[in-house]
């Protein structure tokens, strides 16, 4: 029985949809700019109730889908030829957009959770690419052929590693890459914003080669990991960084800005 047949694929249609069907009804209501939320938010307690469910369940099934892909190559293979990575990828885009809408400082513990999953859904893609590139073609191209049939008339068979890589460095994936880098620290709170910018930093560095071919910029990033590296850089400031954590902090930076000019 190929791995597509099992309760695997099954648990990846599940999720993928309920991240399509967000998609949907974020279409009716407010269009393909995620503002539905904003509104959502600002009616009143019990919307407020409904919509911290509903970021709390999405930050559990991105939990759930990385669980799934996580090293596994035929279920990435399966998630890609789903259109998985786009559902994502603008679900993401389209929380993210809700963050700064009129109600926000109101909403602090909603906006951190969406921030969260954001990150997570960064993660994942991260993940992803950083399998395929250390596999390289012989990990993707060739893992388990007689088994990789197609699904329900998709290619997922005829995929191979660029096609892996690039269906996570489209234009909103390096768009949601570099704007993690930048979390209101008004509304997450220093600690927070640090933790998702130093999450954005290492998914920058993985996915920075494709995002620059895409962009055909050999600057690509470049100049927003400068200014993270800056902020981070404020020693004798009133931050209370604590001087170990900062020092990681920075050489990550330079590691990142070190491979971004190779």
């Amino acid at each position: 029985m190929s791995w597509e047949t099992t309760s695997g694929s099954s648990a990846l249609s599940i999720l993928t949809s309920s991240f399509e069907r967000e998609l949907t009804q974020r279409s009716m209501g407010m269009g393909d700019v995620g503002t539905m939320a904003v509104e959502e938010r600002a009616h009143s307690p019990s919307s407020n109730a409904r919509y911290l469910a509903r970021a709390t369940f999405r930050l559990r099934a991105a939990y759930a889908l990385g669980s799934l892909l996580r090293g596994n190559r035929r279920a990435c293979r399966y998630f890609v030829s789903m259109g998985g990575p786009d559902v994502l990828v603008r679900v993401a885009l389209g929380t993210l957009s809700s963050v700064r809408g009129p109600f926000a400082s109101m909403n602090d513990g909603i906006a951190v959770l969406d921030y969260k999953f954001a990150s997570r859904v960064l993660a994942l893609g991260e993940d992803v690419v950083m399998d395929v590139v250390l596999h390289g073609e012989d990990g993707y191209d060739d893992d388990d052929e007689d088994d990789a049939t197609d699904v329900e008339g998709g290619n997922e068979a005829s995929l191979n590693a660029s096609q892996m890589v690039a269906s996570f460095a489209t234009e909103r994936w390096c768009d949601l890459t570099l704007r993690m880098l930048s979390p209101p620290s008004d509304v997450m709170g220093d600690l927070t914003r640090r933790s998702l910018q130093q999450r954005a930093m290492t998914a920058v560095r993985a996915l920075a080669p494709a995002c620059r071919e895409r962009s055909r910029d050999e600057t690509w990033g470049i100049n927003d990991v400068k200014r993270v590296k800056s902020e981070w850089n404020r020693e004798g400031s009133d931050d209370e960084l604590d001087p170990v954590y900062r020092k990681e902090l920075l050489d990550l930076a330079d590691e990142v800005l070190r491979e971004m000019r190779e």
